[in-house]
């Protein structure tokens, strides 16, 4: 809507809309697309996957849907080119059970403290 609103042309909304929708479903995938040096302007798969890690020097890190450079800039930055992540998993407290009881998780239970620097890299698998 906001976009819309600056006056954007309806073809530029469109080719935004496929744009961010087919990017959103590249790093969700498990390929190994080799981006050269696109990998620090784009979000690829490799660099998504490890937002989802449950290695300890990934948490809270990656979170940038398309630009890198936001992690880059607020120093969330981890980067591992061509190296995946061994475990997958949200940390910290576990869920509640429930439809319910999930949604209202994020209001129930008081945040955690910012996580401290992030320690150098553990070796990682490489992915073929």
């Amino acid at each position: 809507m906001p976009i819309y609103l600056l006056g954007f042309a309806e073809a530029a909304i469109n080719a935004c809309v496929v744009w961010i929708g087919s990017q959103a479903v590249l790093i969700h995938s498990n390929t190994s697309i080799p981006f050269g040096p696109l990998e620090k302007l784009v979000a690829t798969p490799c660099f998504h996957h490890w937002h989802h890690s449950a290695e300890e020097q990934a948490i809270d890190r990656n979170y940038a849907a398309h630009l890198p450079v936001l992690d880059m800039l607020f120093e969330t930055y981890l980067d591992n080119p061509g190296c995946w992540p061994l475990r997958y998993r949200v940390v910290g407290k576990p869920l509640p059970h429930g439809f319910l009881a999930q949604h209202l998780y994020p209001f129930i239970v008081r945040p955690t403290p910012a996580m401290p620097p992030t320690p150098p890299l553990l070796p990682s698998r490489k992915k073929a």
